[in-house]
């Protein structure tokens, strides 16, 4: 009897330890809180709940939604900082998180690549974009230097800052990081 108690404790264990936080809140365990010191409690009320992650895969982890980042990229870039999450329900369900890389060249000018994903459907003004077809018939919303789409619950926003190439180029570029995030 104590063999059954001791696999069955031991396969709970395993089935929690896998899951990729699919609590439906953000997992602040490994989230470094931060602190707003200078803002009275009633403006701490109306602002989001900043967090950043010691890494990457630790951002990732966190969050209570399936989120994949482009592995390659455009152009020769620094590895993905370590993001910034925000709470903007002060209950770990509505977020918004931020990854950022950049170029690795000194040329001048900086090229930025921003992934923006908050789990809730984004309205915006999409009278000035252009809508295109994405991988998985996702569609997308592409504008000057970013690509925004929906998928899984989620609002994606690519923001893709390069005026070394032409815009046609950039355009395929962008939707070239998209299609990384969506198919997999």
């Amino acid at each position: 009897m104590k063999k059954i108690i001791t696999i069955a404790a031991l396969v709970l264990f395993l089935l929690v330890g896998c899951q990729n936080n699919q609590s439906g809140t953000l997992d602040t365990s490994k989230l470094t809180l931060i602190e707003m010191n200078d803002l009275t409690d009633a403006q701490k009320e109306k602002l989001p709940i900043t967090y950043q992650a010691p890494s990457v895969k630790e951002g990732l982890s966190a969050l209570p939604f399936k989120m994949t980042l482009p592995e390659i990229l455009p152009f020769d870039a620094h590895p993905f900082l370590p993001p910034s999450i925000n709470d903007m329900s002060h209950d770990g369900k509505q977020l918004m998180v931020e990854f950022k890389t950049f170029s690795k060249n000194n040329t001048g000018k900086s090229i930025i690549l921003m992934i923006t994903a908050i789990n809730s459907e984004v309205e915006s003004d999409r009278s000035s974009s252009e809508e295109l077809k994405l991988s998985s018939d996702v569609i997308g919303f592409y504008t000057n230097n970013s690509l925004s789409f929906h998928l899984d619950g989620v609002s994606y926003t690519i923001t893709y800052m390069n005026g070394e190439i032409p815009k046609e180029q950039h355009k395929n570029e962008i939707i070239e990081v998209a299609n990384q995030m969506i198919e997999h």
